[in-house]
């Protein structure tokens, strides 16, 4: 790279900065707001949080970058036709077909970024992310010793507790077991503690009443302890075992998607080759798109109030490219034998940009012929 396109690089990096932090701040929100939920319910502290919010960011930046990359040329390039730098360099004789090879060395630089997020990152931190989730939900220790709230761990059972601290020591337990409605029983103690063995948890009351009602006989029986044990494994019961999505796989594991359903995948052969395909596509979208950008811009017919509609009409296409890209799969799992339209919208994309640009390269050399006689 020369002086010139160093400066176009360097130029278009900030506005990619940019919009980049914007995006991914946007979307990053959108996406941890429903994890904020489940930590909240599961009286869990803000760091199991900061851990959600670290292990969603691939998945976040896949859709980011692209658009940030595309938003970033359309601003640069209008930038610098506004304060007249981009028709300083047309007048030295450069063409567009030149001048691009600094916006495709940023579109490589994204590729290559996206290419390391879906290959390695991305299934990670999904896998990451689904297993902490699952541990959140089934760890009832932290939800059973939320202090002065009604909790419903099970239908029929319900269990209030004053105060507790981080070691399961509870001070005034309410718990209502009516599970059996002929024979609901009611447990109050002063103090208890909760144990935890493996899969086994025990409540284990001191000083306390168990107020049993036989809806049969119709009579209250009330019986006062020193100590007695409540087993809650019942309650909770066995812990479930999660279905891993198509989005945890690596692409090399996900174009045999025999070997993946024998091994025990839930989802069909076409619903792994098509999440395949389109992480094999959505880097394309990081090169194609900020060359698209550069191309419709650099031939639009100058006028004096902008380049408003032609920067409209590119962003509204770009957007419909990537929301493509991103819907196609959804297509191609009810039709498996078609999964090259995969990569349609990126080398459609590619084709527009190509045809543009030599397009206006011949109408270049027309106007330089001379005229004959």
């Amino acid at each position: 790279m020369n002086l010139l396109d160093r400066y176009l690089f360097v130029t278009q990096l900030g506005p990619f900065g940019f919009f980049a932090l914007a995006l991914t701040g946007i979307l990053w929100l959108a996406q941890t707001l429903p994890l904020m939920e489940i930590i909240i319910e599961n009286g869990h502290s803000g760091f199991i949080f900061l851990e959600f919010a670290t292990l969603i960011l691939p998945n976040v930046l896949v859709i980011v970058l692209p658009i940030a990359v595309f938003a970033s040329t359309l601003f640069t390039v209008n930038k610098l036709f506004g304060e007249s730098e981009m028709v300083v360099i047309l007048s030295s004789g450069l063409s567009p077909t030149r001048i691009i090879r600094a916006t495709v060395a940023v579109g490589v630089m994204v590729m290559l970024t996206m290419v390391v997020l879906l290959v390695v990152l991305q299934p990670r931190s999904t896998t990451r992310l689904a297993d902490r989730i699952a541990e959140v939900r089934q760890d009832f220790v932290g939800s059973l010793l939320r202090e002065k709230q009604f909790i419903h761990p099970s239908t029929g059972v319900t269990i209030y507790v004053k105060d507790s601290s981080k070691a399961g020591e509870i001070s005034g337990l309410f718990l209502n077991d009516q599970r059996d409605a002929s024979n609901p029983v009611t447990y109050s103690a002063k103090q208890a503690l909760l144990l935890q063995d493996n899969e086994q948890l025990r409540l284990v009351m001191h000083q306390g009443i168990m107020q049993r009602y036989s809806a049969i006989e119709k009579n209250l029986n009330i019986i006062e302890f020193d100590q007695f044990i409540f087993d809650l494994s019942d309650i909770i019961g066995e812990p479930r075992n999660r279905n891993t999505s198509p989005i945890e796989y690596f692409i090399s594991e996900l174009l045999n998607p025999e070997e993946i359903i024998a091994n025990g995948g839930t989802y069909s052969a076409a619903a792994y080759l098509a999440e395949a395909h389109q992480k094999l596509a959505l880097p394309l979208l990081g090169l194609v798109l900020p060359m698209y950008a550069f191309a419709m811009l650099m031939t639009a017919s100058y006028k004096r109030t902008g380049l408003g509609g032609r920067i409209t009409v590119t962003g509204g296409s770009g957007i419909f490219f990537v929301g493509m890209t991103l819907m196609i799969k959804t297509w191609i799992i009810s039709n498996p034998s078609m999964f090259l339209f995969s990569y349609a919208p990126p080398f459609l994309c590619l084709f527009l940009t190509i045809f543009v640009l030599s397009r206006n390269r011949v109408r270049r050399t027309l106007f330089k012929l001379p005229a004959r006689a």
